[in-house]
């Protein structure tokens, strides 16, 4: 199969054989940390990708408290150890703890979510004499079914209709421009035509959005996904995000002040952070990290529309 052609999802449920490279090059090999609470359907296949790249000396998982059967899928495979880390509260506590037990000179971190394609590990070699912590780009692949919220026009990729209703208008459509909005011209012609067109609430249909050859260039470069949290879920995601960037980063780029502002808007339209407590929560940044204090309103944020920003980086928060 050629990994670059062909589809990676048909890769992702391939039946493929097992491959330990620690067998064949054992003097490369590295411990390989992952933390986890949760996987999904491919994480038998993500660490059969990494059995496959890595020559692992040593798999540590770390077992936050595991709601599915993670621990037990890793398990089955060779030169695994699971670290109970199921009392600690933070990933940031988890990383720790398993780069404190990490043995070999070199490691790799990779998140449970995570496939590796053939050649990963050689490349990546490749750089230890640039660099001594280092990374390499994200491809996204998106496998997930949520529906659409659309009243605007009507129900379309699978539909089922009378012939008749076509058959004073169909030849109206010429071979010229017809293609996205197909569904508005179909039902006119039923309406023009005095037959009637509906939308269907008691069934469904699953539309796939994934790879597929097209005689046009088509390069995707965003995905975005709405999630719906509770609000106790969304104050835990700002709070940890707004104090962790302000605890232990410095305010030396955009991304990071951007957040923390993010963050401190949010948690202000959540009721987490009044007029009360607010300046109980600059004192903990003037004791924490001073150097933010200047990114920091003066006083109550006014409320801002930030809708769109903050919909960017919670989607971002989530996705990492």
């Amino acid at each position: 199969m050629n990994e670059k052609s062909d589809s990676i999802f048909r890769r992702y449920y391939s039946n493929e054989a097992f491959v330990d490279r620690f067998l064949i090059e054992p003097e490369s090999s590295v411990d390989v940390i992952i933390p986890v609470i949760h996987t999904n359907e491919l994480w038998e296949s993500n660490l059969r990708s990494i059995y496959r790249e890595i020559p692992v000396n040593r798999l540590l998982i770390g077992d936050g408290g595991c709601i599915d059967d993670s621990i037990e899928i890793a398990k089955r495979l060779p030169r695994v150890e699971v670290l109970d880390q199921r009392s600690y509260l933070t990933l940031g506590y988890s990383l720790r703890k398993l780069i404190e037990t990490v043995e070999t000179p070199w490691f790799v971190y990779v998140h449970s979510d995570v496939y590796l394609p053939e050649g990963w590990f050689n490349a990546m070699k490749e750089h230890q004499t640039e660099y001594d912590w280092f990374g390499c780009k994200m491809q996204h692949t998106v496998m997930v079914e949520y529906a659409t919220v659309e009243n605007q026009r009507p129900y379309a990729g699978s539909q089922m209709g009378l012939k008749a209703a076509f058959q004073k208008g169909i030849e109206q459509i010429d071979d010229d421009y017809v293609y996205r909005q197909e569904d508005f011209v179909l039902n006119q012609i039923v309406e023009r035509a005095g037959f009637r067109n509906g939308k269907v609430e008691d069934t469904f249909h699953y539309h796939q959005t994934m790879y597929k050859p097209s005689p046009w260039s088509r390069k995707v470069t965003a995905v975005t996904i709405d999630a719906d949290l509770s609000p106790e879920e969304e104050v835990r995601v700002w709070t940890t995000q707004g104090r962790g960037i302000i605890k232990y980063l410095e305010p030396n780029n955009s991304w990071v002040t951007y957040n923390v502002t993010a963050s401190v808007n949010r948690l202000f339209e959540l009721g987490q952070l009044n007029s009360a407590n607010w300046p109980e929560f600059r004192q903990w940044v003037v004791e924490t990290n001073p150097n933010w204090v200047p990114y920091l309103p003066k006083r109550r944020p006014i409320r801002r529309r930030l809708g769109r920003l903050l919909g960017r980086i919670l989607r971002r928060i989530l996705d990492e």
